[in-house]
């Protein structure tokens, strides 16, 4: 058995996961942490990171990688997603960090958020088409396959949350015009991949927008990870918790349970992504996983 770690730089979120681990299978998580430094909160507007969202990442990737390290790990792997890839200025990060980072395309994302999530859940059939949504900060990934034969295909989409509420909402809550403005933009990215796939008989769920309805479902004060993965949400509580959330004002949603404060200002977006994919497939549930494209990386699987 040995222990390895690995840290997720998002558009919204840095993510640290310690582990141990026994050939490619993780047998026992040792440290979950995550910190909301929002990276990317400048990037529609320009495509540029700003120096204070850089100062603020790269503060919590030293502290993890010092975590890392106390915990016995000397080498995380440390892997950046959509802002980094995106931005004209990645540098402006990188240079500031005393680590080496994989920048991961989106197919890459996408394919590796499959992975962790097809070895986290062990009620699916093995051989039955599963449908992974990866609705991050940045982009939304999409990816599909079996357990056992592995992805057959993805998409990223840059329509993630966080870039979504900043270029479409000039109101907090969103009105109808910009809430259906958002749809509009989804139908159009997200249709021509989704209508080849409404056959997918799994939909499951990974990132924080889904992880957090999870817990929101259960009122989960403190989050509890076990109890959000495998967690099947409905099609109907996603419906009510929008409807409510939309009824409220920033400062009321961040006393929301289950709803991490730092993430109610871009929590309606990601909503609306969710119902959108639940609508367009016709499903009733998206199951929630907390193994995702971290556990992947923590397990040593290739990206593709």
């Amino acid at each position: 058995m040995t222990r390895r770690a690995a840290i997720d730089i998002g558009t919204n979120s840095v993510r640290l996961l310690v582990a141990d681990i026994d050939g490619d299978a993780v047998v026992r998580p040792v440290d979950r942490r995550l910190t909301i430094t929002r990276l990317g909160e400048a990037l529609h507007a320009g495509g540029l990171l700003t120096s204070d969202a850089a100062g603020r990442t790269a503060a919590v990737v030293e502290d993890y990688v010092a975590r890392a390290r106390r915990l016995g790990v000397s080498q995380p792997v440390v892997a950046a997603t959509y802002a980094v890839r995106a931005a004209r200025n990645p540098e402006l990060l990188l240079d500031r960090l005393g680590v080496p980072v994989r920048v991961l395309d989106g197919e890459e994302e996408a394919a590796l958020g499959f992975r962790g999530a097809v070895a986290g859940l062990r009620d699916l059939d093995p051989a039955a088409p599963v449908l992974v949504l990866d609705v991050g900060g940045g982009s939304v990934e999409l990816s599909w396959g079996t357990a056992r034969q592995g992805i057959e295909g993805s998409r990223s989409l840059p329509v993630g949350c966080v870039v979504m509420t900043h270029r479409m909402f000039a109101h907090d809550p969103p009105d109808a015009g910009e809430v259906a403005a958002l749809e509009g933009v989804l139908a159009a990215s997200l249709d021509p991949v989704l209508r080849p796939l409404r056959a997918a008989p799994r939909l499951v769920g990974v990132g924080g927008t889904v992880t957090t309805l999870a817990a929101m479902a259960q009122r989960l004060v403190p989050y509890d990870p076990d109890r959000v993965h495998g967690f099947g949400v409905t099609a109907a509580e996603v419906d009510r918790l929008l409807a409510e959330m939309r009824a409220m004002p920033l400062a009321e949603r961040r006393q929301v349970p289950g709803l991490q404060p730092e993430r109610a200002d871009v929590i309606i977006a990601g909503t609306l992504v969710v119902r959108y994919v639940l609508a367009s497939l016709g499903r009733d549930v998206i199951t929630a996983s907390e193994t995702d494209l971290l556990w992947a990386l923590v397990a040593g699987a290739p990206a593709r």
